[in-house]
């Protein structure tokens, strides 16, 4: 007897996906991305860091005068310093693996494009991924390296945080980012939750100035105090903000392969995707970033 089959109508189109945003790896150093020296899961990049020297300066013994002793003016023997270039390396070990399958049947009965929706998918699935990799790079693999002064209030996250506050608070990250690294914090990338980005749309400080109107306006802060205000839902479970100057993390993605392959043992195909990567926050670079720990 013959299997009746009812007849199903699938829609041309497909529900749109309210995908999280992904912005922390728009920061990244990616320099040693697919390097040639990086083979396989296990392998290093080794990186230097160039010496730091101290000058001071002396006076001139009489200068000006007619007689002088030899000996007792600049040009004679130097004592030398020790040049030290300190090393550290990123390993290369975290890799992910994913296929999913789609049978001959579901995509002649579907009118749309499967194969094409699934890879597209798989590139929302991997830049959420990538983007966590980054958070996570300075909230817990690496906060260790970042210099304990940088990590602010993290005895006593503050619940305080509101338009009346915030902007007190993003001024004392400005300061120790400076303090920190001894260089202007012009261009560094602040990085904070809605509800904060939400208080400082609120604060008002950016209101006495056209381009802070037309910010408020648009909900696009822009740029604070030689900042760039950037909101993202990654941060909304934790509510900390994180100040840093660009291209502090280090993160190197060896491989990305997404591939179809039809089934031998059946009326089906797979898609699969891989990657190798890691991160790393080198120690000199760990002092360009700052964490401000909120509990709310």
């Amino acid at each position: 007897m013959a299997t009746t089959f009812s007849p199903v109508l699938f829609s041309a189109e497909t529900v749109k996906i309210f995908d999280r945003d992904t912005v922390f790896m728009s920061y990244a150093d990616r320099s040693f991305d697919r390097s040639t020296k990086i083979k396989s899961t296990g392998d290093s990049v080794h990186v230097q860091t160039a010496p730091s020297y101290t000058f001071s300066a002396s006076a001139i013994t009489s200068p000006g005068a007619t007689t002088y002793t030899t000996g007792t003016w600049p040009g004679g023997v130097i004592s030398a310093t020790a040049s030290v270039f300190t090393g550290e390396k990123l390993v290369i070990n975290k890799y992910l693996e994913f296929r999913t399958t789609l049978t001959e049947f579901e995509v002649t009965q579907s009118n749309l494009p499967l194969e094409t929706i699934c890879a597209q998918r798989f590139g929302v699935a991997y830049r959420q991924l990538m983007d966590d990799q980054f958070r996570d790079q300075i909230l817990v693999t690496d906060v260790a390296t970042i210099p304990a002064g940088n990590k602010m209030y993290s005895g006593g996250p503050k619940a305080d945080v509101s338009k009346t506050t915030i902007f007190g608070y993003i001024e004392e990250m400005r300061v120790q980012l400076v303090t920190a690294t001894g260089s202007s914090a012009d261009g560094a990338i602040l990085f904070v939750c809605p509800k904060h980005f939400s208080a400082l749309l609120q604060s008002g400080v950016m209101d006495n100035t056209d381009s802070g109107l037309a910010g408020r306006k648009s909900g696009r802060l822009g740029m604070i105090s030689g900042l760039t205000i950037v909101e993202t839902t990654g941060l909304s479970a934790s509510f900390e903000m994180i100040l840093m100057t660009p291209n502090t993390v280090n993160f190197v993605e060896q491989m990305v392969n997404t591939k179809t392959a039809e089934a031998t043992d059946g009326f089906y195909m797979s898609l699969m995707t891989t990657a190798v990567w890691w991160g790393k926050i080198f120690t000199e670079r760990a002092k360009g970033i700052v964490i401000f720990y909120a509990s709310a």
